[in-house]
């Protein structure tokens, strides 16, 4: 073999193989990284426990009394109804006793002027939103739409500035304004700040999670997204328990963002990733930092490997310039012209969306199935657990795409017949089974389109993906309102998107154990490569 082939054909994925995944260097900077991570999934979270539901019935003025309930309060299957109360007879002359039965009209039923409230650790109390349940899931909904914005602001600073800069500015957004709203003086006040803090904030793992996958070759990608979906689950279950614990939402949002401001020291403790370095021309600052991994780690690296890299680099970059310049346009400009980069923005995108509705619908819908909320809560985000280790031994074993797409494909088998199932423990073990599949699928996602999008435009374009992906979690927190036409809607909506989703994931190319394509024209060869692949294979069926 040719000594100078074999010269350009050492790459960074090379590099990182000698280095290792996991060495100290890179041990001590995901230790970093996962702590906004953990944050992040206390955040996603912690709107249902603001904005929960409690336990209230209409006031009656003329009766306060626990005991008259039986005819100043309506039931309605076998409740105590929240917001109707009985209306006193017009002609009171029957009694001057205003807590007597013969006082209250049974036949009649009324609306609540006002409420009594025996719970107050969410702002249903402190802001008065009885019998206002469009109050309580815009909540979750305009958190949610703050990512349309936060994503592709976070995308644009981290392709930009670096992800270091993306993920302190984040960090800091969501500390600042979540800090604020804990003090919020009324609704108004709260909802602009429960949108403001994701908005400028809500990018957080998005940026952690670019830097964390470009620290590493190949086969730490998957164990590196594990870590990832551990954290947050971590961040979901302790945001539940602090809430059980805390009974105040004032306090539980003091205590969970206050953390958050202290990740600006990042600036000068957090390492850069070298391929955003590479990417902007910083060949010197890029090499230094794996020459620096190299001496953390107490490894050898031939020289000549860095030399070669740095050409590789300075090479792709000219050819990027050239293209350019040839065509008077941007680079981002080329890939939006891309019909390959339309086709997987697209697809992503769809699987994005149907990822987050399914995934937060279920996880929302939670809270309300009987039971202790909390519990229920906690219950269905642990479920996640089983699922991000099975994601751990499948997604290399199997490839990204047959376990994406089964996934996806058993999420719709089981809540489409969610609804025919007794209530009961198989009942529940199907509602798991949904969660823990959706899980599967949802947390692949985010390596599986991590790995079909060029380097030097990589955060924009997943952070496009994920913005646009944003419409399923922003319209979940509506989801349970669909429960009032009908039990089980939600549910078989969840499992219709899934099963679109199943079939979109085959037209995406398979890149398991593959180099991550750094420019538009590798991710074109790597489509080119994936036809080519499955032509042989149709034609070796036909054969046979």
């Amino acid at each position: 073999m040719d000594p100078e082939k074999t010269k350009e054909e050492v790459t960074v994925d090379d590099i990182l193989h000698i280095l290792g995944p996991f060495g100290k260097f890179n041990v001590y900077n995901y230790m970093l990284i996962l702590f906004p991570v953990f944050l992040a999934g206390m955040y996603s979270s912690v709107y249902n426990f603001e904005a929960m539901d409690l336990k209230y019935r209409c006031a009656v003025p003329e009766c306060e009394n626990e005991t008259a309930l039986n005819y100043t309060i309506p039931e309605h299957d076998g409740e105590k109804s929240k917001c109707l109360r009985f209306a006193p007879f017009n002609n009171r002359s029957t009694t001057n006793d205003t807590c007597s039965p013969l006082y209250f009209d049974t036949s009649t039923e009324i609306e609540c002027d006002s409420y009594i409230y025996y719970e107050h650790h969410s702002i249903v109390k402190e802001f008065d939103l009885g019998c206002q349940d469009w109050k309580r899931s815009l909540v979750g909904t305009v958190h949610n739409a703050g990512f349309f914005i936060s994503i592709p602001l976070t995308g644009l600073i981290s392709d930009r500035f670096g992800r270091r800069m993306a993920l302190v500015f984040a960090s800091v957004a969501n500390g600042v304004f979540g800090v604020i709203r804990a003090f919020s003086l009324n609704y108004e006040m709260f909802i602009v700040l429960e949108f403001l803090e994701p908005a400028l904030g809500g990018g957080v793992y998005t940026a952690c999670f670019v830097l964390a996958l470009e620290l590493v070759g190949p086969k730490g990608r998957v164990f590196a997204s594990l870590l990832f979906n551990t954290m947050f689950i971590l961040g979901g279950v302790t945001v539940t328990l602090l809430s059980w614990w805390l009974q105040s939402w004032r306090y539980l949002l003091f205590i969970i963002y206050t953390p958050s401001i202290l990740v600006f020291v990042y600036i000068w403790i957090l390492t850069e990733s070298f391929r955003w370095y590479f990417s902007k021309g910083l060949y010197e600052e890029g090499l230094n930092v794996l020459q620096k991994c190299e001496k953390v780690n107490n490894v050898s690296v031939p020289k000549d490997h860095y030399d070669q890299v740095e050409k590789q680099a300075m090479r792709q970059r000219d050819a990027r310039k050239s293209e350019s310049l040839e065509k008077n346009q941007s680079t981002f400009k080329q890939l939006l012209l891309s019909p390959l980069i339309w086709k997987r923005l697209f697809i992503c995108s769809f699987l994005w969306t149907a990822s987050t509705l399914v995934y937060y619908g279920l996880s929302i819908n939670a809270i309300e199935l009987s039971g202790n909320s909390y519990l229920n809560y906690i219950v269905v985000i642990v479920i996640e657990a089983p699922a991000n280790v099975c994601k751990l031994i499948c997604l290399d074993r199997f490839g990204r795409k047959r376990v994406i797409a089964t996934a996806f494909l058993l999420t719709a088998l089981i809540l489409i017949n969610y609804g025919f199932i007794p209530a009961g423990n198989w009942s529940t073990t199907f509602y798991l089974g949904g969660k823990f599949f959706i899980t599967l699928a949802y947390n692949s996602l985010y390596v599986f389109a991590a790995e079909v999008f060029p380097t030097n435009y990589r955060t924009t374009l997943l952070a496009i993906c994920s913005t646009l992906g944003r419409t399923g979690s922003a319209l979940a927190p509506q989801t349970p309102l669909l429960a009032k036409y009908y039990e089980f809607l939600p549910t078989m909506l969840f499992g219709i998107m899934a099963a679109l989703s199943g079939i979109l994931v085959f037209t995406l190319p398979e890149t398991n154990n593959q180099k991550l394509p750094d420019s538009l024209k590798e991710a074109q060869e790597q489509d080119k490569q994936q036809q080519e692949t499955e032509e042989k294979s149709t034609d070796n069926k036909t054969r046979l």
